[in-house]
């Protein structure tokens, strides 16, 4: 469990960052092109790791989802159980 807690932070991080890279750019006083320009002789190694790290953060993101929508299909599943037995039940108590 803490093992998942440790990656969710750093996918957090991670998505966190480029946000804030994203947002930064649409409100930067320079043209893409020179943003890009910029960003790219600042970060050559980016180009290199950016292609894994988004990878490792869409399979990330893509269990967590998966994961979720398992888990509220099982909620949903045991509710709608419940509450055809508290019917049945409620409907048994009334024809007494």
């Amino acid at each position: 469990m803490s093992e998942d807690r440790g990656s969710g932070f750093w996918v957090g991080l991670l998505l966190g960052a480029v946000a804030g890279a994203a947002i930064g750019l649409l409100w930067s006083p320079r043209s893409g092109k020179e943003n890009r320009e910029l960003f790219f002789e600042k970060c050559p190694e980016l180009r290199e790791q950016g292609p894994d790290l988004l990878r490792r953060a869409t399979e990330e993101i893509k269990a967590r989802l998966d994961a979720g929508l398992e888990a509220y299909r099982k909620g949903a599943s045991e509710t709608r159980e419940r509450l055809s037995r508290e019917l049945d039940a409620s409907q048994g108590n009334l024809a007494s």
